[in-house]
């Protein structure tokens, strides 16, 4: 299953440039009225008093415009993650405890790569990663893969045919939405470890821990930097 969030980041950059623009124009519109409480006589009630009221359309506009910037560098942000910055220090940690959570009670191995950027087919990529990173090499082929492209904050939920075979129909889609909602929010790290539980709480079921189980593959994050 697969998921695009690349127009999360351009609809912040759309809006930010949107109000800098009306930001400018309230601005302009307050030093209008101040210039013309300042210097024309108040001869009529629209004039007279508005220095007040122009001061008040001037702050809106300068509010307005912060909150422009902000929406413009939070989507400069968003647009210079990478492999090594998606997730800090902190955040890594507490999505590899939850990989070994759920390790712990199934023979199933999930695993998280973070690739830097995917022009082309997501899933095509998602697919091939899954085989080179040795997803396919289990016993009982019950690998999940979450692939993430940070630089276009879009990502696809894998599963091999053994589990992919014993879960229910839409499984992998409500995997996706709820890693979708975090992503949304900017909170990488919640939408690994929900994901992560997701997949862990059904690998735990159809595959139960074993006592000859052996851990199949690494547990560590992957990171690749395909641009294709």
């Amino acid at each position: 299953m697969i998921d695009d969030r690349r127009g999360h980041s351009g609809r912040r950059t759309f809006f930010g440039r949107l109000l800098l623009i009306f930001s400018l124009f309230l601005v302009a519109v307050s030093s209008w009225r101040l210039l013309r409480t300042s210097w024309l006589a108040p001869s009529d009630g629209w004039v007279a008093g508005g220095g007040a009221d122009a001061l008040l359309l001037g702050a809106a506009g300068l509010a307005v415009g912060l909150l422009g910037l902000w929406l413009l560098r939070s989507a400069l942000t968003a647009g210079r993650l990478t492999p090594a910055t998606f997730l800090t220090p902190d955040e890594e940690k507490r999505v590899l405890e939850a990989i070994a959570s759920f390790e712990a009670r199934t023979s199933g191995e999930i695993r998280v790569h973070l690739e830097d950027r995917v022009s082309g087919d997501l899933l095509e990529q998602a697919r091939k990663t899954f085989e080179e990173i040795g997803m396919t090499g289990t016993a009982r082929r019950n690998g999940v893969l979450i692939f993430v492209a940070v630089a276009s904050r879009r990502f696809a939920v894998l599963g091999d045919e053994g589990i992919d075979s014993r879960v229910e129909e839409g499984f992998w889609d409500a995997c996706v939405e709820r890693i979708g909602k975090r992503f949304a929010e900017g909170r990488f790290a919640e939408g690994l470890v929900e994901g992560i539980t997701i997949a862990g709480q059904a690998l735990a079921e159809h595959f139960p821990v074993q006592d000859d189980d052996v851990n199949e593959l690494p547990d560590g994050i992957s990171r690749g930097t395909h641009g294709n």
